[in-house]
């Protein structure tokens, strides 16, 4: 995947959920990672080529405990490898009924 189709997929995937950092599944061809999205960065200079695979994903764990990052290189991820993780529902116990 090129880092400007990553950045399409992700731009979507943030409007639908409302945030800027959405949480998303993330599938390279050895590994399958879920988490929220913490940061992407890709080289912005005048240089950049559109084609470019490179760039980094940062995706953290989901839940109110920060645990390790785990960083994902663009170019690793599948052509149809992003996709969006719904909102978990809370608990019916939780809720109170």
């Amino acid at each position: 995947m090129t880092a400007e189709q990553f950045e399409t997929v992700l731009d979507e995937i943030r409007r639908r959920q409302g945030t800027r950092h959405p949480l998303v599944q993330l599938a390279t061809a050895e590994r399958t990672i879920r988490g929220r999205v913490g940061d992407f960065v890709v080289d912005r200079s005048s240089r950049r080529n559109p084609q470019s695979p490179y760039g980094i994903v940062s995706i953290e764990p989901p839940g109110l405990v920060p645990g390790p990052l785990q960083l994902v290189q663009v170019a690793e991820i599948l052509p149809d490898g992003v996709r969006e993780l719904p909102a978990r529902q809370p608990a019916l116990a939780g809720s109170g009924v």
